[in-house]
């Protein structure tokens, strides 16, 4: 009988030990994303979808280093992407300031 108190397993194997990450991908998980069409999606998606998520929330990025077993360095440069939109403001804020430089230029 598998236990179901406060301190049981999220994902218990059938000899009430925890399953491991692979376990709970290929027998849970993979099988509800392909479902609904996302059936290319990985661990690693999910790794970097949660650390985008966090940082778009603005949780403190330490938190979410730990929460993923990493150092900060690697949680901010690895696995958080900033979204399409961040990246668009970037890409014009970087043509705004070239506009105005180049405007500076030709009245100086």
């Amino acid at each position: 009988m598998l236990d179901d108190g406060p301190e049981a397993w999220v994902f218990p194997s059938e000899r009430n030990t925890p399953l491991s990450r692979d376990n709970v991908w290929r027998r849970f998980m993979q099988p509800k994303f392909a479902e609904v069409g996302l059936g290319w999606a990985t661990f690693q998606v999910m790794r970097r979808t949660h650390s985008t998520l966090m940082n778009e929330l603005k949780v403190d990025p330490k938190l979410v280093a730990d929460q993923l077993g990493h150092t900060l360095d690697v949680n901010q440069n690895v696995y958080t992407l900033p979204n399409l939109a961040r990246r668009q403001e970037a890409v014009n804020m970087l043509e705004t300031a070239i506009q105005n430089l180049g405007s500076y230029l030709k009245s100086a």
